[in-house]
């Protein structure tokens, strides 16, 4: 035992301190560009806010909106199952608006996979007016009581890029 120990004594620090001067030098190299990684960083996540974030979901909304006039479920699905990835990922830009956005929009998010997954066009209309709610009460409770989210798009503003729809059912096998 007293043999071990002594071992241990005399080889653990020869064990623990670096084969060569070139280590310290690699480990200040490392250092430096980790330092840089994380200024980068700061500097892409400032970029990203919620300001920045909505004008997609919100695009995706009318995507998904028109798709279900046009009886276009797997469209309709897939903008949905977009815009549910968006809600999950959100307190990763803002944590209490993430938050805030999650309880709010889950819930009616849930029954429109429903009603879209039934293609049901009644049920998906009225979900869309209580989400068109849901957002302009999200939005007073953030202090942007201005923005007001409507149905009739084409009196408002139109979609950043068109789409074709067509009447098809909600593709089992399509993934996110």
């Amino acid at each position: 035992m007293k043999t071990t120990l002594f071992f241990i004594a005399i080889f653990a620090p020869l064990l623990l301190t670096p084969a060569n001067a070139g280590q310290d030098a690699d480990s200040s190299q490392l250092l430096e560009r980790i330092q840089a990684m994380e200024e980068r960083i700061a500097v892409l996540e400032s970029r990203f806010t919620f300001t920045s974030f909505m004008p997609d979901f919100a695009e995706r909304f009318h995507v998904m909106h028109r798709a279900a006039e046009s009886n276009d479920w797997a469209v309709a699905s897939h903008e949905l199952q977009e815009m549910k990835n968006m809600i999950n990922s959100s307190t990763t830009i803002d944590e209490s608006k993430g938050l805030l956005f999650q309880a709010m929009m889950g819930p009616v998010m849930t029954k429109m996979e429903g009603a879209i997954g039934h293609g049901d066009k009644d049920k998906m209309h009225a979900l869309l007016r209580e989400a068109v709610q849901t957002c302009n009460s999200c939005h007073v409770a953030t202090g942007s009581p201005f923005i007001k989210v409507t149905l009739d798009a084409s009196e408002a503003l139109s979609m950043r890029h068109p789409h074709e729809f067509t009447a098809q059912k909600t593709d089992k096998m399509h993934k996110h």
